[in-house]
This record gives structure tokens, C-alpha cells and sequence, in this order.
């Protein structure tokens, strides 16, 4: 039985009865945070082999400030994990923290507010179209929306006739504001193009989302193009992801070796058949743990600037589980992203929000993130539109075409049959190399999800799983 320690790679070689802790965790059962799988490793000696390797960290001749590596643990031939080594000290051995690729995914960019990262700009035409492209995507448009307060209680002074990216006779008109809206696929486009990375998955495959739009309220005044980061959201990269993922119930798998994300919906891996039995690898004890807050309340935050929904209407509202059968707690998800109410007469979206423009000194002013669809109008006199509805998907919360009914559904079904369960599983090196969080197991009659995997290689006692019932 052998463990293996890689740095870049390259084998490192171990002091005698070396042993690595792993906690490796699901990516799939929490919205807060994406978790990550942990590792401790064993202080490295410092032989010229693996003094070569590190690039001689222990020299008070040597500059490099950052010593990180590729690292990659290994027993019996099989990858358990993988991540960066990241050493903490250098003298007669080596010491490291390993953190999850994960973590540093998009590099720099990471924690960083897309409204500080440069995703350039689109060269606007001369005569404006409702949907600018670059290339075969579309990249940003120009929906009417309704909005009298843009220019606060200046507008009459301008004859401003209370509509954003006014249109008439198909053409924009003078009289408002021209305000451009920035597709969410194509800012996954510019994200990937940035950071080096691959995003895809099912998402991308759902219709409706690719109408997605972020609405803001920062006008070009003026520009010939539109500088993307201006118009997007004071999220970070990383909370742009997380909201997003709480609003639709995504699912990231994160590949670090390959710098690849997959974004799926979390409701296609709770519906999945269980595909392993680990029946023969159950210790005899085990302990039952129930879930207390089997109802679920989903919702959004809400746009405060908007007087059209600062107090709540009852298309904003909360999706709360009906009573249940006997009592129980609440689990609470609130998204930062929600939507916009619609103006009945004309088709579109609404709302009453003063602008951030150079005129009557709105530059100050803020927008909260908020999704639509994008509408194309039809015939000379109809609009391009948004909408908070298209197909059979609502961004509102409620109803049967809302965010809970069309994404949630699974997870609160089985949130009211769940409960936990920790116990010892023998399980072999390969059972903790070839293993997917997505797969539900079966063990003894039950199929569960495994939410944690605690274990010491090299393998000399069981591994501890904590379940979830699926």
C-alpha cells in the first residue's frame, strides 16, 4: 500500500509512515458557498530530490516569493485529489497548506466586482438596432422599458416621455435615454475568454435562458459604444455565480486540471436512479440524524431604488412549502438577483427608478441585479420588449410557471422525506478515486446522496460518510 505525493507532477519523496488526511465534500448540497475538498499532507524532507523540485524554497538566497505547485495525492496508483500546495515553511522539511483549485478557479478575477473587471466594449452602429451582436452572439440590446422617474423630477424639463430606450416606428427616438442591456450568456463568453477557462453544461441547453438579460439603469449618454463593466451588476465574479446558482438551482462541477466549469441544474442530479450499492461496505453502527427545517421559503432580495417594488407586490413575493402534516422548521434561500414588475398596457417591463446618467448629476445613483427576458418586437409599430415571462419559465418566485415550481420542485419534495445519516464504510482506494458527488448510493434499502468523506491514507481504518436521504 503506497501514497504518493506529486508536486508539478513530479514525485516527491516521503519520510518513512507518511499518511494524508482527505475531507472531501459535495459541491452540490449548499448555496452559500461552493465547498471544496480539503487535504493534509505530510511534511515534505528536504532531499536534493525534492529540493530540485520545489525550485530550493529553503535558500536565503532565493527571491521567488511564491512557492505554489500543482498538487496531486496518490495511493496506489489512484488520484484521491488534487489541488495547489501552498508552503508555509522552509527549513529541514517542508510544510505546506493545500488549498482547492476551486478556490482560485478564475485567478485574480475571482473576488473581484465585475464592475471593476475589464470586459471591453461593443462598437455600437450608426443606426441602433435592438440587439447589438459581436459575431453570431448577442451581446447587448436595447428593450423598452417604463421607467417616468429616470431623470428623478427633472424629466419634465426635458420632455421626457418616461420610457428607456424609447422606439417609434422602428427606430429609437431622442426623447429618453438609451440604455443597454448585457446578455448573460455573453458575459459567460467574456468570462471564459478572460480567465482561460471553459463554462458549459445543461444549462446552456434550457431555451428560455438564453433570452437572459441583466437589466441596469446606467445610461450611454452619448457613447459610440458600450463598455460592458458599466452596465453590469456590484456583484464579484464568484457572487455572480452564486446567485445565480440560488435563483435557477444550478449545479457547478469544477474540473481545476482542466480549468472547466459545468453548470447543470440541481434538480436533474436529485431525480437520477441510484447507480452504486455500497451495502457490503456499512459498518454495522450508524447514526440517524433528522432534518428539522423540512419547509422551504425561496426568494429574492429587493431593489429598494424601485418604488414599484420596494413594498413587495404580490408578483415578488416569497415561494413558502405549504404546511406540512405535522410541524416543522424553515429553510430559508434568498438570491440577490430578482425581476422587474410588467406594464400591462404596453408589454413590457417597469419600474420607477431614477437613472445614472451625466445629466441633472445622477452618476451616484444604483441598481440592484436583475434579470429579464429579451422580447424582439414584431412589425413597425410594436416595441422590443422585456419580460419577466417567457415560455414556460416566470423569474418570479410563485405560480406554475415560477422559479420554485420549475427548478425547486425536486428539492422540496425531498427535503420533507430527508434526514442524515453518519457511519464507517469500508471503502477501498479506488471506491474514493472514481467517485462522483453527483451519483446517489444505495446502501441497505435506502438511497442517499453522500454529503462528506472523511478519511487517512495510507487506508487503515474505515472512512466516515455522512449521507443524505435521496
Amino acid at each position: 500500500m503506497q501514497l504518493e505525493i506529486r508536486m508539478n507532477g513530479e514525485p516527491m519523496e516521503l519520510a518513512p509512515n507518511s499518511r494524508a488526511d482527505l475531507e472531501l465534500v459535495s459541491p452540490y448540497l449548499t448555496y452559500e458557498d461552493i465547498l471544496s475538498s480539503k487535504a493534509t499532507i505530510p511534511n515534505l524532507p528536504a532531499t536534493p530530490r525534492n529540493r530540485s523540485v520545489l525550485g530550493y524554497p529553503d535558500l536565503l538566497q532565493n527571491d521567488s516569493r511564491a512557492f505554489r505547485y500543482n498538487c496531486e495525492k496518490y495511493y496506489n496508483g489512484q488520484l484521491l485529489q488534487s489541488g495547489i500546495g501552498v508552503l508555509t515553511e522552509a527549513g529541514t522539511d517542508y510544510s505546506f497548506t493545500v488549498v482547492q483549485a476551486l478556490g482560485e478557479f478564475f485567478g485574480d478575477y475571482q473576488n473581484k466586482p465585475l464592475t471593476d473587471i475589464d470586459f471591453g466594449s461593443i462598437p455600437l452602429p450608426a443606426l441602433l438596432t435592438p440587439i447589438v451582436n459581436e459575431g453570431s452572439s448577442s451581446a447587448v440590446c436595447f428593450p423598452t422599458i417604463v421607467n417616468p422617474d429616470f431623470y428623478s423630477t427633472s424629466g419634465g424639463a426635458i420632455g421626457y416621455g418616461g420610457k428607456m430606450n424609447d422606439y417609434y416606428a422602428g427606430a429609437y427616438t431622442s426623447g429618453g435615454p438609451l440604455v443597454p442591456m448585457v446578455y448573460v450568456d455573453y458575459l459567460f463568453k467574456r468570462i471564459a475568454s478572460l480567465t482561460g477557462t471553459t463554462i458549459e453544461g445543461a444549462y446552456f441547453d434550457k431555451p428560455e435562458l438564453r433570452k437572459l438579460i441583466l437589466f441596469n439603469t446606467r445610461a450611454l449618454d452619448g457613447a459610440s459604444a458600450v463598455t460592458l463593466s458599466r452596465h453590469l451588476p456590484e456583484l464579484t465574479l464568484a457572487q455572480f455565480l452564486l446567485e445565480l446558482r440560488k435563483f435557477f438551482n444550478l449545479s457547478f462541477t469544477i474540473n481545476g486540471a482542466e480549468k472547466r466549469l459545468t453548470i447543470g441544474f440541481t434538480k436533474d442530479i436529485l431525480s437520477r436512479a441510484a447507480v452504486l450499492d455500497w451495502s457490503d461496505k456499512a459498518v454495522k453502527k450508524f447514526k440517524k440524524i433528522p432534518e428539522t427545517a423540512r419547509r422551504m421559503q425561496l426568494g429574492s432580495e429587493t431593489e429598494q431604488a424601485d418604488a414599484l417594488v420596494k413594498d413587495r407586490p404580490l408578483e415578488l413575493e416569497d415561494y413558502l412549502t405549504p404546511e406540512l402534516g405535522e410541524p416543522t422548521g424553515i429553510a430559508p434561500l434568498k438570491s440577490k438577483f430578482s425581476s422587474l414588475v410588467m406594464d400591462a398596457p404596453s408589454g413590457t417591463a417597469a419600474c420607477k427608478q431614477p437613472g445614472i446618467t451625466e445629466q441633472f448629476g445622477q452618476l451616484t445613483n444604483k441598481f440592484s441585479p436583475r434579470l429579464l427576458f429579451y422580447l424582439s418586437g414584431e412589425g413597425l409599430n410594436s416595441i422590443p420588449k422585456a419580460s419577466s415571462e417567457l415560455g414556460d419559465v416566470s423569474l418570479y418566485w410563485t405560480g406554475v410557471k415560477g422559479l420554485a415550481a420549475v427548478f425547486w420542485r425536486v428539492n422540496e419534495k425531498l427535503r420533507n422525506e430527508w434526514f442524515y445519516v453518519t457511519r464507517d464504510m469500508n471503502l477501498s482506494e479506488f471506491d474514493l478515486a472514481s467517485f462522483d458527488f453527483s451519483k446517489k448510493v444505495h446502501v441497505n434499502g435506502v438511497n442517499y446522496l453522500v454529503v462528506k468523506i472523511t478519511v487517512s491514507v495510507p487506508i487503515s481504518k474505515p472512512a466516515q460518510v455522512t449521507f443524505i436521504r435521496a
